[in-house]
């Protein structure tokens, strides 16, 4: 692989302007690609389209529309039910009407329109509607009860089924706008989870852009307390670039923008910065060790380009195992979070070496690396100037005696974390096998309290709380109670029959009994006709009738045209979203369906129930086979069993930490959080590995395994501290996030980074010890070495 990576050195080394030029062409590309990306932000992208759950969410919209807007009237008697009122329904049914993205408009209008009044009374006259609506003694007649619940009045507006989230944002754009010039009293309400997700579309990409601004601020900071380099700022913007790369990149195959994969852009960041600096520090250390700009270059792709290419490898593993998730924004994710580290990787292996170079070679005339070898400054030996302390003062720059504060803290930096971090894992070292013991015992405490985290696949409770949509939720909810119904398609070659109808009222009550606590109520076309169980059922042309008789927006939403379909919808109380999933499987458990009928469960509620099992399922194994992929790749590079597990054991432990870590501070599963086993994985073993392979360097140039941990970690220890830091910025930047889900997968994210740098830091080092055997070294090349001071 050495050879592979020098070429590639020598290649950057001629051709710094070519590549340079080539990445700017890149990026305009890039920038188009973007331009195009799509925003998804539906509960579809939570469950696979080759599942029950997603074909039943499709078929039920096809036959009974879309999830409902909810409009809160609030007011007087009077006010509910004025003239002013009533005109004001009707203009705004008016108005929806004649657009298919809307199927129905119920409101009091809807059985106001159907009353039969005396000759010469209309509702346009005071006090007709109040006198229909409300009993003598002021309560609400039974018929109307649906409509005006706690001293309000509400409107339903179902969109048409199926619609793409433009058409849904759009039309519920229209609906809020309608409302609000309207003269409805209230101030009216308008809410529903179409509105919520409408939200979400609006904010993803301001908080996009706020995120990426504090994950770039952050690392600045980061990288001036930890990384006292030259230049130490110089791959922030080729990082960006990186990202600019994978974004468009990903646009052109089609991949959308979600909640989920706008994650992707601190994370990123955080790795891009974190291959940079590997790369950086390597270049640095060369030409501290007096090597020239080509020289070094060559050198440093030479020895870095192998372990941070072995370390993506592994990374790029941990990612893809996110195509198992049933979830499809957590594929998504996968795919985008492996197509950037190839970016970034060749990014930083190429543009920003090319850079680091070019910058270098610009402060005088420099020779070609062909001149560098023949002048004898070959890579790999150590030889060109002695110096090295003259070289590194050269390189910086600046004299002692004329640094400035800042350079003096620098320089104080410089040696003291690597001192610091030699003396932890020298500690490390000195109790191994306590170590070791404590790690798993924390491990295995971790692994068994995962099963109990909580899920949240509430959509509410994952977006900003202060969004029109959330606050409009909240409101309605507290005003009216709970709007929350499970509706369930029952399927037959006619639902009309009195077998039909008569099942139907059985199943209904049993559900009513059987869930007290939890089902408030029931709509069904049993409802309507008055059923109660062991009752009867009326004949065919009764009950033709009394469809015939309803308003058309009302027999919509209970029975298809050809009577092959029904919607049971059950209001519920207000639960979470796993109840919620329990409480649909054990409906549909119950109904006893006869022979050639069958049921569905639509709407979002159903889907976004449905999620609860796409998120927890295969967590366990999408972990192993992470493990078991990592394991094989390093297997496959190394050739080694030992080699190959060294890395992957604390990250195996990290993953125990990080369950232990979320139970112990509460922190829920939620689409993003529920992917932490991969990343830890891929973001982990890069951490481990690098150690290891400057660990295995040094054992190759003859020092024991005490001295090559020592000399790991002062070498590598404060490059593979300052890229966890920066990762873990860019994670930390989703703190500042206005969506709940993504602050709390920054929050996840920075404590399993914090881990893995701890793990590499304290595990490694005795872990090492104990799996690495001495490299058998002949008595020539010990001879060979000492000649030439290795």
């Amino acid at each position: 692989m050495r050879t592979h990576f020098a070429r590639l050195g020598r290649f950057v080394e001629r051709r710094p302007r070519l590549v340079l030029l080539a990445t700017v062409v890149l990026m305009a590309l890039a920038a188009v690609g973007v331009s195009q990306t799509k925003i998804v932000t539906s509960q579809e992208i939570l469950v696979s389209p080759d599942s029950q759950a997603y074909h039943e969410y499709k078929d039920y919209g096809r036959a009974f529309g879309g999830d409902p807007l909810i409009v809160m009237l609030s007011g007087s008697r009077d006010e509910l039910t004025s003239p002013k009122t009533i005109k004001a329904l009707a203009t705004l049914r008016s108005e929806l009407a004649s657009d298919s993205r809307y199927r129905s408009v119920v409101s009091a209008l809807t059985p106001l329109g159907a009353a039969q009044l005396p000759p010469g009374v209309s509702l346009d006259q005071p006090s007709v509607a109040t006198n229909i609506v409300y009993a003598s003694d002021g309560t609400v007649r039974p018929q109307f009860a649906a409509l005006f619940p706690n001293g309000h009045e509400v409107v339903v507006i179902h969109l048409a089924g199926n619609l793409s989230v433009a058409q849904e944002k759009a039309a519920t754009t229209r609906v809020v706008s309608l409302v609000e010039h309207s003269d409805l009293p209230g101030p009216p309400v308008v809410a529903g989870n179409t509105r919520v997700v409408s939200d979400i579309t609006t904010s993803i990409t301001k908080d996009m852009a706020l995120t990426g601004v504090i994950a770039v601020f952050l690392m600045v900071i980061v990288l001036y307390i930890v990384f006292p380099v030259r230049r130490r700022l110089l791959a922030l913007p080729v990082v960006l670039v990186g990202v600019l790369l994978t974004f468009g990149l990903t646009a052109a195959v089609g991949l959308s923008l979600t909640l989920v994969t706008m994650a992707g852009l601190p994370v990123l960041i955080g790795l891009g910065m974190d291959f940079a600096i590997q790369f950086h520090n390597r270049y640095e250390e060369e030409s501290r060790a007096g090597r020239r700009p080509a020289a070094g270059l060559v050198t440093s792709l030479t020895h870095i380009g192998p372990a941070v290419s072995t370390a993506v490898l592994a990374t790029i593993l941990g990612f893809m195992t996110l195509l198992m998730s049933a979830v499809p924004a957590v594929r998504d994710f996968g795919i985008l979070l492996a197509i950037g580290v190839a970016v970034l990787l060749c990014l930083s292996l190429i543009a920003f070496n090319a850079l680091l170079y070019r910058l270098d070679r610009k402060k005088g005339a420099e020779p070609s690396m062909d001149d560098a070898l023949v002048a004898g400054d070959t890579p790999g030996t150590g030889n060109g100037p002695a110096n090295g302390a003259v070289a590194g003062t050269a390189a910086s720059g600046v004299a002692p005696a004329d640094r400035r504060p800042w350079q003096r803290l620098n320089s104080l930096l410089a040696r003291g974390i690597p001192a610091a971090l030699t003396r932890l894992s020298a500690t490390a070292m000195r109790f191994g096998p306590v170590v070791l013991v404590v790690a798993a015992l924390l491990a295995v405490g971790g692994f068994a309290v995962d099963h109990r985290l909580p899920v949240q696949t509430d959509i509410q409770k994952l977006v900003p709380s202060d969004t029109p949509g959330v606050r409009a939720a909240n409101q309605e909810q507290a005003a009216i109670g709970s709007t929350t119904a499970v509706s369930i398609m029952v399927k037959a070659p006619d639902v009309t029959t009195p077998a039909m109808l008569s099942w139907m009222a059985g199943f209904q009550a049993r559900v009513l009994q059987t869930h007290q606590q939890e089902v408030l109520s029931v709509d069904s076309l049993a409802t309507t006709l008055q059923l109660k169980p062991g009752q009867p059922a009326p004949n065919p042309q009764l009950v033709a009738g009394t469809l015939a008789a309803l308003p058309a927006d009302v027999r919509l939403g209970l029975i298809t045209d050809d009577h092959t379909a029904a919607s049971m919808n059950f209001n519920v109380k207000h639960m979470s979203i796993g109840d919620l999933d329990t409480l649909i499987g054990q409906i549909k458990q119950e109904a006893q369906a006869p022979g050639g009928v069958s049921l569905a469960a639509g709407g979002t509620v159903a889907i976004t129930a449905a999620a609860v099992g796409a998120i927890t399922d295969n967590r366990t194994t999408i972990a192993l086979i992470g493990f078991a992929a990592v394991l094989l790749g390093l297997l496959l590079v190394y050739r080694n069993w030992r080699k190959a597990l060294t890395p992957v054991i604390p990250i195996v432990l990290v993953t125990g930490w990080s369950s232990g870590a979320m139970w112990l501070f509460g922190i829920e599963l939620n689409p993003l959080t529920a992917v932490m086993s991969a990343l830890i994985i891929g973001i982990g073993t890069e951490f481990t590995v690098l150690l290891l392979e400057r660990f295995w360097e040094e054992l190759s140039r003859g020092a024991s395994k005490q001295e090559a941990i020592r000399a790991a970690v002062s070498r590598v220890g404060r490059s593979i501290t300052a890229s966890a830091l920066t990762v873990a910025a860019g994670f930390g930047a989703l703190l500042g996030s206005s969506f709940p889900a993504l602050r709390e997968f920054g929050t996840v994210t920075v404590i399993d980074v914090i881990l893995a740098l701890l793990a590499t830091l304290i595990v490694v080092p005795p872990l090492a010890m104990l799996l690495t055997r001495r490299p058998q070294v002949s008595a020539v090349e010990q001879r060979v070495k000492a000649s030439v001071g290795v």
